[in-house]
């Protein structure tokens, strides 16, 4: 992973999260049903996202869409795709206009596998058709870069709560955010699709003119249209599970958190063997920064899946979920005044209430685990408790001071490291940059004039409102005054929240009685032993919560 990649994961783990766009233009019209049909070549097949390619010297046009590579003769006439021959019909390749080849639309489908009708000049891939349907979305978007005024032209395809999202969150601003740092969409890769029972999400792969890759995930409801859409900056991928996963002593199901517009699709883990009681203790798992899902996959990382896997190993069955921001991104980016009480609380409220009313889970010791920022908010989450459900909350790498403050920290800590590792000069000057830049941003977010009725104009972050709301919050303040039992675990070896927060809610708390506290030694943010000092950078090399943890949580959550 170069430079700029861990950077982006570090700073995404806790600055809040990714907001992302849609949709493919489609034309009503007269559609032609005819295969004889001659369509330009060039124009239909890039419409979908193919990369078309003329070889002056041979006279041979390369069509490449996934794994389809059509190769067409203009000079013979020969046409075959992967080895297969494939017939492009009568009047094919003489062409309509100097410059152009036509090629017949049935030949098209057959070559390319497409589902659907040439409509107006335009490709009209058929519903069914995913993987095409999600490609030209993907060409489309991408062109609001530099074409804003066009997305009007994607309305029809929206469902209404997104459509009414993009008068705030415009997909032509995000367009313009993320084609410029990875590159304008040049060849459809591959597309998949899955259904996690609130959306169908396709995840669509392309390479950019960047030689980068540029990955969508599309979610639509039921009726085929378009709910939103989600863009990672977070690279995860190449997860092992752990050692200790045995699929004998634990069974998982879907579960819904929520319902209506923000409906969240989440996964209950339940111990195997039975319970003397007949239900089980039972801990909801709540996030940190960032659009995470429902394993917090970070890097090779999968926090929450190895500690519902350790935990039900220990008779503890786990609540985990999408987070509102993965699922929802562009409608949460439209929410008004959007807050931390949208984005975590509430959301970690309706899990607990879930949890209170399945049979198998023992509504009287219901637990809260909240990492990262998800930590700093179990206080929080605890107030908001209205029903006072949650009998215990552990804070995992949970920072004890003011997030703005941390990420000053953090961008210290990277400049430091820069100087002793002597990284070159413009590394160092790159460094130094963000630092300064963080520190004019934190400037504003502190400034007293500004309020949830009056926010900073042109604030270069996300959401003013979350920032405002959320400043100097000290999560003991809140804390120091509740009877609900805490157990505050910390690794000493994160970059991102060192151990010094430990001590920082030592302090806030030491007043309570009913708080305990650990540090691990070698764990880094995702509670993964790294036996070098943690950069960001071994996020990537696979690795697991150690077992020891997920037994002393559920120690803790027996002795309570």
């Amino acid at each position: 992973m170069g430079k700029s990649s861990w950077k982006w994961m570090i700073a995404g783990c806790l600055l809040f999260g990714s907001m992302a766009p849609l949709a493919m233009a489609q034309e009503a019209g007269a559609a032609t049903e005819s295969a004889a049909e001659l369509v330009p070549l060039r124009q239909a097949a890039e419409s979908i996202g193919a990369l078309v390619e003329w070889d002056q010297q041979t006279k041979t046009i390369t069509v490449t869409f996934g794994d389809r590579v059509w190769t067409v003769d203009s000079a013979s006439g020969r046409s075959e795709v992967n080895g297969t021959a494939v017939t492009l019909g009568a009047g094919s390749l003489q062409g309509k206009e100097k410059g152009l080849h036509y090629i017949a639309w049935g030949a098209m489908k057959e070559a390319l596998q497409i589902q659907g009708k040439w409509v107006n000049g335009k490709v009209l891939a058929d519903e069914a058709d995913w993987k095409t349907r999600a490609a030209q979305f993907t060409v489309q978007w991408a062109a609001l870069a530099e074409a804003p005024q066009e997305e009007a032209q994607l309305a029809s395809l929206l469902t209404p709560e997104l459509k009414e999202a993009t008068k705030v969150a415009h997909l032509s601003r995000l367009a313009q955010q993320i084609i410029p740092m990875v590159g304008k969409p040049t060849q459809f890769v591959q597309a998949s699709s899955d259904n996690d029972g609130v959306h169908q999400n396709v995840q669509v792969l392309f390479k950019t003119d960047k030689d980068l890759m540029l990955s969508l995930t599309l979610r639509y409801k039921e009726n085929g249209l378009l709910n939103d859409v989600f863009y990672s900056y977070l690279p995860s991928g190449n997860y092992q599970p752990p050692a200790y996963d045995d699929a004998s002593l634990y069974k998982e199901e879907t579960i819904f958190i929520g319902d209506g517009q923000f409906k969240l699709p989440g996964t209950l883990t339940l111990p195997a063997a039975a319970n003397a009681a007949g239900t089980y203790p039972v801990l909801v798992l709540v996030h940190g920064s960032g659009a995470n899902d429902r394993d917090e996959s970070i890097g090779a990382a999968k926090t929450f899946r190895d500690m519902a896997i350790g935990l039900a190993k220990e008779g503890i069955a786990t609540i985990r979920y999408e987070k509102r921001t993965r699922e929802y991104p562009v409608q949460s980016a439209a929410i008004p005044r959007f807050t931390v009480k949208e984005e975590t609380v509430d959301d970690a409220v309706l899990a607990v209430k879930w949890a209170g009313q399945d049979k198998r889970l023992n509504k009287d010791r219901i637990y809260v685990l909240g990492h990262s920022q998800g930590g700093m908010l179990i206080p929080n989450i605890v107030k908001a408790d209205t029903g006072n459900a949650i009998r215990g909350a552990v804070i995992a790498a949970g920072p004890s001071g003011p997030l703005e403050d941390l990420m000053i920290e953090q961008m210290e800590r990277q400049l430091q490291y820069a100087k002793d590792n002597g990284q070159p000069a413009e590394v160092v000057a790159a460094a130094e940059g963000q630092l300064k830049m963080w520190q004019q941003m934190v400037a504003i977010i502190k400034d007293e004039q500004y309020t949830l009725d009056n926010l900073p104009a042109n604030f270069p972050l996300p959401n003013a409102s979350w920032w405002i709301d959320f400043r100097n919050h000290h999560g003991g303040e809140i804390a120091k005054d509740q009877k609900v039992p805490l157990f505050i675990i910390q690794g000493d070896n994160d970059v991102q929240v060192g151990k010094e927060h430990l001590d920082g809610w030592k302090k806030a708390l030491q007043n309570r009685t009913n708080v305990q506290y650990k540090l691990y030694s070698k764990l880094n943010h995702v509670f993964v032993e790294s036996d070098k000092p943690s950069t960001g950078q071994e996020y990537i090399i696979p690795g697991n919560v150690p077992e020891q943890v997920m037994k002393d949580i559920a120690a803790w959550i027996r002795s309570n």
